[in-house]
């Protein structure tokens, strides 16, 4: 592709040729990847935070949340859920700082309880949502 198209891409929809759009929630692809956009870039008093619904997991399995060049989220793993159920949805912080123009490139993992990790099936995690949320309202004396 001709250097200006490349650039009249780049201007009309914001993103490189060839870039994978990002959206505000989905599922990783088979290598555990995703980009998820950011609503709007948080406010003052607001925070980033990334909803991770769960389906089945094995007894000792978490999913690990990390940025695509590896800098750890946070985690989720299922507590109490009954055997071939979901185990939910997750809510994980996500740090200040760690998206790039509004956007957060995500790696996720399932590892076991022996150390072996391997991207999640589209079974293990149902989707995750990035949202912003807000400070709590103030109370009225």
């Amino acid at each position: 592709m001709p250097v200006a198209a490349l650039l009249a891409l780049l201007v009309l929809t914001g993103q490189p040729a060839g870039a994978e759009p990002a959206t505000r929630s989905g599922t990783p692809d088979t290598n555990g990847e995703m980009i998820l956009a950011l609503p709007h870039p948080p406010r003052q008093g607001e925070a980033a935070i990334l909803a991770v619904t769960l389906g089945p997991l094995a007894h000792g399995q978490t999913v690990e949340v990390a940025t695509s060049d590896g800098v750890p989220i946070g985690a989720a793993a299922p507590f109490g859920p009954q055997r071939g159920q979901g185990a939910g949805t997750v809510t994980i912080p996500v740090p200040a700082g760690i998206w790039r123009d509004g956007r957060l490139a995500l790696r996720l993992r399932i590892t076991t309880h022996d150390g072996r990790s391997r991207p999640p099936t589209a079974d293990e995690v149902k989707e995750i949502r990035l949202s912003i949320i807000g400070p709590p309202p103030r109370s009225q004396p």
